[in-house]
C-alpha cells in the first residue's frame, strides 16, 4: 500500500461523505423533541461512559472553553482494499465504532442545557500511525436533528482529515492529542476549502477537472484561500472557476452569518493571479 502517496488525496468526495453519512444516521434516525437532560459539566465524562457501557469502546476525552474532543485509538482505520480500489476506504469494523461514538457524542450534546460550540473526534490507527479527525458545529447538528438542514447540507459542513501521524503509533491515552479551542472562523475556512474540493470532483465535473490543492485560513481579520485546479477536458458548460470558488465562500459566510472578517484574498497557483475583495465585496457576491 502507498500509503504516503495516497493520503496526499485523501480529501475526496467519498472521503467526506462516507463518514458524514455515519453523522447523519443518528441525526435523522431518532427526531423527537429533546429535553435537556445533562449539565455542561458532565458532557466529557458522559460520552465516556456510555461508549465504555453501550459498545465497549474505550474513548478519551478533553474539554477546553469551545470544544469537546474525543480520541479513540484504534488496531485499524482503513479497508485492506484502500489504494487499491476506489470505493475502499474505512474498515466496515471501524466505520461501525465511528458511527457508535458520533451517536453517543450527538445524544449527549442534543440533551445538554450548554454544549461546547463544536466537537472533535480524532481516530487514530494506533499500529500503522494514522489520524483521521472529525470537526463539527454543535448548532449545525442541532439544526440537521430538527430537520432545519438537508442531509446533503449536513454532510458538506464536516470538516475532516486524514493524514499519517507517527506519533499515533502505540498511543492509547492520547499523549498525541493537541485539544485546542477551535474558532468559527478556522472552522469556516477550512470547511469552505473543503467544499471547493467536493465540488470539483462531483459526478458531474470530476471528468474535467483535477483538484490538486485547495486551502484555506484566517489570519489577521482575513480569509485567504489557495488553490490549485485543472481543467483537463472541455466541459459543455461554460464555468468560471474563480466565480465559483468565490460562490462558495460567500455561501458559507452568509450561512453563518459571519461578519468578523475585513477582507478574503483567492489566489490561483497555477497562474499566480490573486483577487482581493472587502468583506462587503464579498457578501455581495456579484463582483465576477
Amino acid at each position: 500500500m502507498k500509503l504516503k502517496q495516497s493520503l496526499k488525496n485523501a480529501v475526496r468526495p467519498v472521503l467526506l461523505l462516507s463518514l458524514a453519512l455515519i453523522v447523519t444516521a443518528f441525526l435523522y434516525g431518532c427526531r423527537g423533541p429533546i429535553e435537556p437532560t445533562y449539565k455542561e459539566e458532565d458532557i466529557p465524562s458522559l460520552v465516556k461512559q456510555i461508549c465504555q457501557n453501550e459498545y465497549h469502546l474505550e474513548v478519551i476525552t478533553k474539554r477546553t472553553p469551545t470544544t469537546l474532543w474525543i480520541y479513540a485509538p484504534l488496531a485499524k482505520i482503513l479497508d485492506k482494499d484502500y489504494g487499491r480500489k476506489e470505493e475502499k476506504i474505512f474498515d466496515e469494523e471501524i466505520m461501525n465504532k465511528l458511527r457508535n461514538i458520533l451517536n453517543t457524542m450527538g445524544r449527549v450534546l442534543i440533551s445538554s442545557d450548554k454544549a461546547p460550540e463544536f466537537f472533535a473526534l480524532l481516530a487514530s490507527d494506533i499500529n500503522l500511525g494514522l489520524d483521521y479527525t472529525i470537526i463539527g458545529n454543535t448548532l449545525d447538528m442541532k439544526k440537521s436533528y430538527a430537520g432545519f438542514i438537508p442531509w446533503t447540507e449536513a454532510n458538506r459542513r464536516y470538516v475532516l482529515e486524514l493524514k499519517a501521524a507517527p506519533q499515533a503509533i502505540g498511543d492509547t491515552t492520547a499523549q498525541h492529542l493537541q485539544a485546542y479551542d477551535i474558532r468559527l472562523a478556522d472552522f469556516l475556512a477550512e470547511q469552505i476549502a473543503q467544499r471547493i474540493v467536493v465540488q470539483f470532483q462531483e459526478e458531474g465535473l470530476k471528468k474535467y477537472f483535477k483538484v490538486n490543492k485547495s486551502e484555506g485560513r484566517f489570519n489577521n481579520d482575513t480569509f485567504i484561500f489557495e488553490y490549485s485546479i485543472e481543467q483537463i477536458a472541455n466541459f459543455e458548460k461554460k464555468i468560471k472557476i474563480l466565480k465559483e470558488i468565490l460562490n462558495t465562500i460567500t455561501y458559507c459566510l452568509k450561512t453563518y452569518e459571519f461578519q468578523d472578517f475585513s477582507s478574503v484574498e483567492i489566489k490561483d497557483l497555477l497562474s499566480g493571479d490573486k483577487l482581493i475583495l472587502n468583506k462587503e465585496e464579498v457578501l455581495r457576491g456579484s463582483i465576477l
